[in-house]
């Protein structure tokens, strides 16, 4: 009979292979030769002039296949689509557990998609992107599918754009239709907007009319169902600066509006160097703030903060 220290230690290590086993099979099994003959399939393709491959199967790394394609001078969008079915064909069962990227590189512009779901949408979303990129003077554009896991919303990134914003939203409306997604981008004053879609024509209307005698001082902008959600700015210093502030404010502000985050900094340029210490915040009809409570502000700043939050905010 073995003693029971003997026992336990046997357990022990029954117990740390079956552990080991089980991580093994988490990580799944070795794709890499059937990723690299999918590239050699896509190398075929007309109008491919390069093909890079990237496998990653690993604990640290997870598991990704991407797809670097580099489309010939001349190459049409019909091919480069093509490229994109290929590639949501060959992939099949196989790589259900995968992130799958696609990078096409075509003349002056990158067209990039992040598939997180495994749904074979190479091909849709390049037909779209590259409809995108043939009308707009962006020279990235990348789609990002997310995961049903996550509370991500699917997301399309123009970058390096001579746009203004909203030739831009016309744009993408007119291509994508009612999809629910969240457009990231830049403007040409590169002003940073998020703008979650659908987005209504008659919003865009009213907001680009109340935005416009700001557009040079505006840092972000962020709109959520059709409505500004925060609105941050950068505006210079000076007696009158309640009064100005207080004119953008209500000129973005509606009676029917839900609350929504107003900050602002001051300086001579949005793009710029900003002094943290003259940043203030407002959430405009509500009470939700969100401070560091060892952040610095000017006097200054929090006599402003003072006076507007008294005027827009509930809490009081």
């Amino acid at each position: 009979m073995l003693q029971r220290g003997v026992r336990r230690r046997i357990s022990a290590v029954i117990v740390a292979a079956i552990g080991a086993v089980g991580l093994i099979g988490c990580q799944g099994p070795d794709l890499s030769g059937r990723a690299d003959d999918i590239g050699a399939v896509l190398s075929a393709k007309p109008g491919v002039e390069d093909v890079k491959t990237q496998y990653q199967n690993g604990f640290d790394s997870g598991r990704s296949i991407t797809y670097i394609v580099k489309m010939a001078a001349g190459a049409t969008t019909a091919q480069s689509v093509e490229v994109a079915a290929a590639l949501d064909q060959e992939t099949g069962d196989e790589f259900d557990l995968y992130d799958q990227d696609l990078r096409l590189l075509l003349s002056g512009r990158v067209v990039e998609i992040s598939d997180l779901t495994s749904s074979d949408i190479m091909a849709d979303r390049a037909s779209h992107l590259l409809a995108l990129s043939s009308e707009l003077s962006v020279s990235r554009l990348e789609w990002r599918q997310a995961s049903e896991q996550t509370t991500f919303d699917d997301a399309l990134e123009l970058s390096e754009t001579q746009e203004d914003i909203f030739g831009m939203v016309d744009a993408v409306r007119a291509e994508l239709g009612s999809e629910q997604f969240e457009l990231r981008a830049r403007d040409s004053a590169m002003t940073e907007w998020d703008v979650a879609f659908p987005y209504s024509e008659l919003a865009q209307s009213r907001l680009e009319t109340a935005v416009e005698p700001h557009l040079g001082q505006i840092e972000k902008v962020a709109i959520d169902d059709s409505q500004v959600s925060r609105l941050s700015v950068v505006v210079p210093d000076g007696v009158d600066v309640v009064s100005r502030l207080r004119g953008i404010i209500e000129r973005i502000d509606s009676a029917d509006a839900r609350p929504w985050e107003f900050d602002w900094a001051l300086g001579s340029d949005p793009t710029g160097a900003i002094d943290p210490s003259t940043r203030g915040s407002v959430n405009v009809g509500g009470c939700e703030y969100n401070e560091d409570p060892d952040r610095q502000m000017t006097s200054a700043a929090q006599t402003t903060q003072d006076q507007l939050r008294r005027i827009y905010d509930t809490c009081s």
